[in-house]
C-alpha cells in the first residue's frame, strides 16, 4: 500500500512540473474524491480492493499536485522581496544577517567566498528625483561572492553592511546544460550579488544573549557556527587533499576539494562517498547507540527495571539530529536521516518492517517538505541506489554465493582426497575475507547499476571501475577516517590537541582513498562518456532490472513469463535508440542552433547525411567552470550527437575556442578548420597541439574553399583573415592586424535558404568584404562581434539583406551587448533574435522544396 501512495504522490508533483492546472479545482477533486472513498470503504464491509486502491492512488497524485503548487518555484510576489527592487544590475550597499557558514573556493586568481545573506534592506545610490543615498527595506535571501576571504570575526547570525553589486540569477538557456536559476529558486534564492574585496564589508553587530529571542537566534546559528569553527580547525590542522576531504564528510562542502581529486573520485565512480549518506549516519547511530548502551549498562537498576536498549536507541537520535543540522541538512542528509530515524522508531516500536518500506517512508517525508527534492539530482541519486540494494543486492550476492559455494564444494572435495584435511584455518579466513569481498562487490554492483541511467541523464558519465574501487575506497574513508574524525570532533572543545592528533591520523585514510582513486581513474577507460538517454530509455531500463527481482519472487509459468518480459525490455532498450539513430540519417532537413554560452559564441550545424559541424565553441569559463563540458557537450549529447565532422574555429580568442579542448577530446572530429593566425594565447597554442595528439587533421581554410558541399547544400568561406588588401583599397595602408578582421566568415546554403556568420569582423572589415562583392546576401545573418556598435555597418546589412539576425551575447556582461542602434533595424522589418534575451536559438531548413525557414527558441530565464 505504501508504494502505491509514494508512487502516485510523486507522479502529481512530476504532473504538477509539466502541466498549470488551476488549484481550486485540484482541491475540489482531493475532496470529492476523498469523501468518495470514505463513503465507498464504509458501505462495502469487503471493498474491492483494486477499486480501493486506485482511489487512494489517484488522492495522492491530486495531494502532491496541491503540494508542489504551494511550493512552486514562482517569482516572489511580495513587493519588499529584493527580487522585486533589483530588476536590473546595480551597486548598492546592503544590510543583512549571515544565515550560514560561508564556503570557501580556491580559484587561480585567488580564494573566492561564497556568502548567503537574509537581507534586511539596502542604501541605493541617489537620482535626479533623490539626489541623496537612501535607505529601502527588503526581505529575501542573497547569493554574495566575496573576491578574497571574509574577515575572521564575522560568522553566522553576525550582521554586516557591503557595497554589492546585485541582479536577478540567471542560467545558460541551453539544452542539457544545469539549470541553475531553477536550483537557486528551489531554495528561494533570486537575486545574486559580488563584493570586489573585503574592505568592502563592515561587520556591525553580533548576536548577544541580551534577550529571550536573541538566545533563540543563537539556538539558529548555532549549527551553522560549529561548521564554521570546524572547518577554520581544518584549515589550521591540516593542508590538502586531506583538508578538503575532511571538510565534505564532515561538514558537506566539497567546494574546498582540489579539483584535480574530485576529478579522481569522479572518475573512479567514488564521488558519491564524499556526499554524507546513510553510511555516515549508520556509523554515527552505531558509535552513540554502542556508548550510550554501555553507559547505561553501569546501572543495575536500570537494567532491572527500563528497557536499555530502547533507551539507548531513542537518545542516540539526538547526536544524529544535531549531525544533520551541522552537515547542512540537505537532501543527502535528509535522507540519511529520516531512514535512520525510521529504522530508530521501528526498533522502539517492535515494527522491523522491510528495508524497503523504510526507504518508501522516508522519500515520502523528503517530498512531503521539500516536494521540489523529486526534480534534484542528490535525490534521484541517493534514493535509486538505496532502492536498488535493497531490490538487486540479494539476488547478485546470492547468485555470487552460489558460484562460490560450488567452487569451494570443488576445493574441499579435492583436498579431501588428496588426504589433507578438507577444512583449516587458512580456509576459514579466506572463505571469511571472500564473503567480504562478495558482499561489498555485490553492493556496489546494485548502486552502480540503480544510478547508472540517471548519471548518463545528469552527467553524461558513467565510471566502469566503480564496483572494485568503491571496495577499497570506502571502508578507508567510512570505516577509519570518518570514525576518527567524528571522534576528533568531539575532542576540539576540550583537548583541541587530541583533536589535531586525531585528524592527523584519520588523514591519513583519505590521503590513501585519493591515490587509489588516481590510480584507478589514470586507467584507460575508467570513466565513459554517453549521450543523454530520454525518459523512455530510463523507464525501460529500470523496468528491466525490475522485471527479474518480481520473477525471483515467483514460481512456475509466471517466473518465466517476467523472465521474458526482462529480454523483452533489454530489446526495447537497444531498439530505441538505434531507431532514434537511424531516423536522423534521413537527409530530409537540416538545422542551424546558436547555443547560448554566455558571452562567447557556438554554433552548431546539423546537415543532410548526418554531418555535425560545430563553428567555435567558446564562452565564459573560470577553474571551475568549463564552458564545452557543462553546457556545450551536454546539448551535444542531448541531441544524442556522439561525434563531429569537423570543428571551425573562427579566429583565436578565448570567447570562441576555450570550450574546444573538451570538445575535441570528447566527440572527436576528424578536421579542425583555423585561419592560420596562432594568435597570442597560449592557450590557443596548446589547443592546437591538443589536436594534434589526438589525430585531429588541422587544416587552414583559404577563400572560396568549401568545408562541407553535398548537393543543394555547400558551407563556403567567403573570408580566411589572412589574405592580402583588395585591389580597391590604397595599396599603402597595412594590413590589418586585429585579430578579430581576420576572423573566417563563412556562408551556408541548404537549398533556397542562405546563412552568412561573419564571427567577429569589424564594420571597417564588412565594408571591404562588400566591395569585394562576395555572396554576402543571406536570410540569417550572425551580428558581427556579438551586435557591437564597432561592428554594424548599414553597407553590410543592405548588402546581406536578412530576414533575422542573430546575436550571440551575454547577460549582465561589462560589454553591455548588443548595441542598442542593432534593435533600429527592426523598423526596416528585420527580425532581431538574442541569445541574451531569446536562450538558445534553432533554425530548421527543409532540404527540398521552395525557401521555409522555421525558428524556435528555448528559454528558461
Amino acid at each position: 500500500m505504501l508504494w502505491i501512495i509514494v508512487v502516485f504522490y510523486t507522479a502529481g508533483i512530476c504532473w504538477a512540473e509539466i502541466f498549470d492546472l488551476p488549484t481550486r479545482m485540484v482541491q475540489f477533486s482531493s475532496l470529492l474524491l476523498t469523501s468518495s472513498l470514505f463513503i465507498f470503504c464504509k458501505i462495502k464491509q469487503k471493498p474491492n480492493l483494486i477499486v480501493t486502491r486506485s482511489l487512494l492512488g489517484l488522492l495522492f497524485f491530486l495531494l502532491g499536485l496541491l503540494q508542489y503548487n504551494q511550493f512552486q518555484s514562482n517569482q516572489p510576489a511580495d513587493p519588499h522581496h529584493i527580487y522585486n527592487l533589483i530588476k536590473t544590475k546595480q551597486t548598492v550597499s546592503i544590510k543583512g544577517f549571515l544565515q550560514e557558514y560561508p564556503v570557501v573556493v580556491n580559484k587561480s586568481s585567488g580564494p573566492q567566498t561564497r556568502l548567503l545573506v537574509k537581507i534586511k534592506g539596502f542604501y541605493q545610490a541617489g537620482n535626479h528625483v533623490l539626489p541623496l543615498e537612501h535607505y529601502r527595506k527588503a526581505s529575501g535571501l542573497v547569493l554574495i561572492t566575496l573576491n578574497g576571504l571574509l574577515p575572521e570575526n564575522l560568522v553566522p547570525g553576525d550582521t554586516f553592511l557591503a557595497k554589492t553589486t546585485l541582479s536577478r540569477v540567471h542560467t545558460y538557456s541551453t539544452p542539457g546544460s544545469f539549470n541553475y536559476k531553477k536550483h537557486l529558486a528551489y531554495r528561494s534564492i533570486f537575486i545574486k550579488g559580488w563584493i570586489h574585496t573585503p574592505q568592502n564589508l563592515i561587520k556591525l553587530h553580533s548576536l548577544t544573549p541580551s534577550s529571550p529571542l536573541s538566545v533563540l537566534a543563537n539556538l539558529i546559528y548555532l549549527p551553522e557556527r560549529i561548521r564554521n569553527n570546524l572547518a577554520a580547525f581544518l584549515n589550521k590542522t591540516l593542508s590538502q587533499p586531506a583538508r578538503g576531504l575532511y571538510k565534505a564528510i564532515l561538514i558537506g562542502d566539497r567546494d574546498d576539494v582540489p579539483l584535480s581529486v574530485l576529478n579522481n573520485f569522479t572518475k573512479a565512480g567514488c564521488l558519491h562517498i564524499l556526499a554524507i549518506s546513510g553510511m555516515h549516519m549508520g556509523l554515527l547511530a552505531l558509535i552513540s547507540i554502542a556508548t550510550i548502551f554501555w553507559l547505561l549498562k553501569r546501572s543495575t537498576w536500570l537494567l532491572l527495571h527500563a528497557p536499555v536498549l530502547k533507551i539507548s536507541v531513542s537518545l542516540a537520535f539526538l547526536p544524529l539530529f544535531i549531525y544533520a543540522l551541522i552537515a547542512g541538512l540537505n537532501i543527502p542528509v535528509l535522507r540519511a536521516l529520516l531512514m535512520t530515524t525510521v529504522f530508530i522508531l521501528a526498533i522502539i516500536f517492535d515494527r522491523p518492517g522491510n528495508l524497503l518500506n523504510h526507504i518508501l517512508l522516508a522519500a515520502f517525508l523528503v517530498l512531503i517538505w521539500k516536494p521540489w527534492a523529486i526534480f534534484s539530482v542528490s535525490f534521484q541519486l541517493s534514493f535509486s541506489a538505496v532502492i536498488t540494494i535493497a531490490l538487486i543486492y540479494p539476488l547478485i550476492y546470492r547468485f555470487l554465493s552460489h558460484e562460490f559455494q560450488s567452487y569451494s564444494a570443488i576445493f574441499t572435495t579435492t583436498a579431501a582426497t588428496a588426504g589433507n584435511p578438507p577444512v583449516n584455518l587458512n580456509h576459514k579466513i579466506f572463505r571469511m575475507i571472500f564473503k567480504w569481498f562478495l558482499a561489498g562487490f555485490s553492493l556496489t554492483t546494485a548502486a552502480t547499476l540503480g544510478t547508472f541511467p540517471l548519471l548518463l541523464f545528469h552527467f553524461n558519465r558513467f565510471s566502469l571501475v566503480a564496483p572494485i574501487s568503491n571496495l577499497l575506497v570506502e571502508p578507508l574513508i567510512c570505516f577509519w577516517s570518518l570514525i576518527i574524525g567524528l571522534a576528533a570532533c568531539l575532542c576540539i572543545p576540550i583537548l583541541p590537541t587530541l583533536g589535531e592528533t586525531l585528524f592527523i591520523v584519520g588523514s591519513m585514510g583519505l590521503t590513501t582513498a585519493e591515490r587509489i582513486c588516481a590510480f584507478f581513474s589514470a586507467l584507460p577507460y575508467s570513466s565513459i562518456w554517453l549521450p543523454t538517454p530520454t525518459p523512455l530509455e530510463i523507464t525501460t531500463f529500470y523496468f528491466f532490472l525490475l522485471s527479474p527481482v518480481i520473477a525471483f519472487n515467483l514460481k512456475g509459468r509466471q517466473r518465466y513469463c517476467f523472465y521474458i518480459l526482462a529480454l523483452f525490455f533489454l530489446f526495447f532498450g537497444f531498439a530505441v535508440p538505434a531507431m532514434t539513430t537511424a531516423a536522423r540519417k534521413t537527409p530530409a532537413s537540416a538545422s542551424v542552433t546558436f547555443l547560448d554560452v554566455g558571452h562567447g559564441s557556438s554554433i552548431l550545424l546539423r546537415l543532410p547525411e548526418k554531418k555535425n559541424i560545430l563553428i567555435d565553441g567558446g564562452g565564459a569559463q573560470d577553474d571551475r567552470f568549463n564552458i564545452g563540458e557543462r553546457v556545450i557537450g551536454p546539448f551535444l549529447w542531448k541531441q544524442k550527437i556522439k561525434h563531429l565532422d569537423d570543428v571551425v574555429i573562427t579566429h583565436p580568442h578565448a570567447d570562441h575556442y576555450n570550450g574546444l579542448p573538451f570538445i575535441l577530446a570528447r566527440f572527436h572530429p576528424k578536421k579542425l578548420w583555423i585561419n592560420g593566425t596562432t594568435g597570442n594565447d597560449r592557450e590557443y597554442r596548446e589547443l592546437l597541439n591538443l589536436a594534434n595528439q589526438l589525430g585531429v587533421e588541422t587544416k587552414i581554410v583559404k577563400t572560396n574553399d568549401f568545408l562541407y558541399q553535398s548537393g543543394n547544400t555547400r558551407l563556403l568561406c567567403l573570408h580566411n583573415g589572412r589574405e592580402a588588401p583588395f585591389p580597391i583599397l590604397n595599396h599603402n595602408q597595412p594590413q590589418t592586424t586585429n585579430l578579430n578582421d581576420q576572423s573566417i566568415v563563412l556562408r551556408l546554403e541548404i537549398s533556397a535558404s542562405t546563412f552568412l556568420f561573419p564571427a567577429d569582423i569589424s564594420a571597417a572589415m564588412a565594408e571591404i568584404l562588400v566591395k569585394k562583392r562576395r555572396q554576402l546576401k543571406a536570410d540569417v545573418l550572425m551580428a558581427p562581434h556579438h551586435g557591437s556598435s564597432s561592428s554594424v555597418s548599414r553597407e553590410f546589412i543592405q548588402a546581406v539583406a536578412p530576414e533575422f539576425i542573430v546575436v550571440s551575447a551575454g547577460r549582465n556582461s561589462t560589454f553591455h551587448l548588443p548595441a542598442k542602434s542593432l534593435y533600429n533595424l527592426q523598423e526596416k522589418g528585420i527580425k532581431i533574435l538574442s541569445t541574451k534575451r531569446d536562450g538558445t536559438i534553432t533554425f530548421g531548413v527543409k532540404k527540398a522544396g521552395n525557401r521555409q525557414i522555421g525558428v524556435s527558441s528555448y528559454q528558461v530565464n
